[in-house]
């Protein structure tokens, strides 16, 4: 702590003189601790003198060395020093430094002149870590930051058939589809050709595709936005899965049965080739599906080392039409990112009994109980594959 003091002029002598006398106490008291400091350290040094003259008396009469008489005394001095210093050095409280201050201007004092500073803690820039006690106020986004979308779906390539039972039947023609053929009657008067037709009877069986989620009450009140959130998420797990499972039907075995034969080792050739056999067939593909891996291969064949053949567009953005076919994304775990997916997409359908709903419930197990809400979302589905060699799995 620094004390400085300038002398100034008050030209009041009244509150001068009052001033004066109570500075006069304080510094009488000041002083007189000052004295008794004093008399100990005169007190000290005649101890000092004493344990001197002993050790000189001692050494004599012990016969002691003088290296011993030397190392005696130092000692002693270190004894007392510690002393001396201990009262010098130690930090001297605020009513000390002032009375030091009142005596050394105590001239000036008695004639009216006099101020003095006291140098204090510089005030700081504040911070919430250095001057607030507690939290700061919280602010949060209430649109959580969801994981990404699957952007296509099996919905979005095939129609939804609404049934009035969880079992759907359809009849699919066989192959070959009958005996018999169409031909001239070249010799007149003779029976023109007969023919018949094979069918086969399929069944579907819907079921419910469903999940839910149980979550406290306390949750959806604090959270505004828990409700929709959850809806969302419990939509986006089911179309996933709904997906995943009918892609899973379809390229699986006794799903799409189109031939996959192709000479070539160029993946954009090879989906040419797969469209060929399909239309070889009598059927007109429509949509040509694989993961992103393989939508980037064809993104990436380069003039370099292949030219893009007749027929094949690339949009700036990236979107792709082989023979004005498009070529569609769909990031689905059912494909591996070596498949590629080419058919007619009219020859599947999605069968519903019940649409896809969520529905939120408190009269659900023990929810009345725990305070809980369960949300449940379902649909009662199955999947017709109408015509498997209308569809091509093949590799990339």
């Amino acid at each position: 702590m620094k004390l400085n003091f300038l002398a100034v002029f008050f030209y009041d002598p009244s509150p001068t003189d009052i001033l004066i006398g109570a500075l006069d106490t304080k510094m009488t008291a000041a002083l007189s601790e000052a004295q008794k400091a004093n008399v100990e350290l005169v007190k000290l040094n005649q101890k000092l003198e004493a344990e001197v003259a002993k050790l000189n008396a001692d050494g004599v009469t012990k016969g002691a060395t003088i290296e011993q008489i030397l190392e005696d005394v130092k000692e002693v001095k270190a004894k007392s020093n510690r002393i001396i210093t201990t009262q010098e050095n130690r930090v001297k409280s605020v009513q000390e430094e002032i009375a030091i201050g009142f005596k050394a201007s105590f001239d000036d004092v008695k004639k009216g002149k006099f101020k003095f500073d006291i140098d204090q803690k510089a005030a700081g820039t504040m911070t919430a870590a250095n001057n607030l006690t507690g939290d700061v106020v919280v602010s949060y986004n209430l649109v959580p930051a969801v994981r990404g979308r699957q952007a296509v779906h099996m919905r979005d390539l095939v129609s939804t058939i609404p049934s009035a039972t969880g079992l759907w039947q359809f009849y699919r023609q066989n192959t070959p589809p009958g005996e018999g053929s169409i031909d001239f009657q070249t010799t007149h008067g003779n029976a023109k050709n007969q023919l018949d037709y094979d069918l086969t009877a399929v069944n579907v069986t819907a079921e419910f595709l469903a999940g839910y989620s149980r979550i406290a009450r306390q949750m959806l009140q604090d959270l505004p936005f828990m409700q929709t959130f959850v809806n969302n998420e419990l939509v986006e797990d089911y179309m996933r899965t709904e997906s995943f499972k009918f892609f899973n039907e379809l390229a699986g075995g006794g799903g799409a049965t189109g031939s996959s034969t192709t000479g070539s080792s160029v993946t954009v050739e090879k989906i040419i080739d797969y469209m060929t056999n399909l239309m070889q067939n009598n059927y007109q593909p429509n949509a040509i599906v694989a993961r992103p891996a393989v939508w980037g291969t064809v993104l990436k064949t380069k003039p370099a080392d292949y030219s893009i053949p007749g027929g094949v567009s690339i949009s700036p953005n990236g979107d792709v039409l082989i023979l004005g076919i498009p070529f569609v994304a769909c990031t689905t775990n059912a494909l591996p990112d070596n498949k590629i997916l080419v058919g007619d997409w009219s020859k599947a359908a999605i069968i519903q009994t019940e649409g896809l709903s969520v529905g939120m419930f408190e009269q659900d197990q023990d929810n009345v109980i725990k305070n809980l809400i369960t949300t449940r979302i379902e649909s009662r589905v199955g999947f017709a594959i109408l015509r498997p060699d209308a569809f091509v799995y093949g590799n990339t």
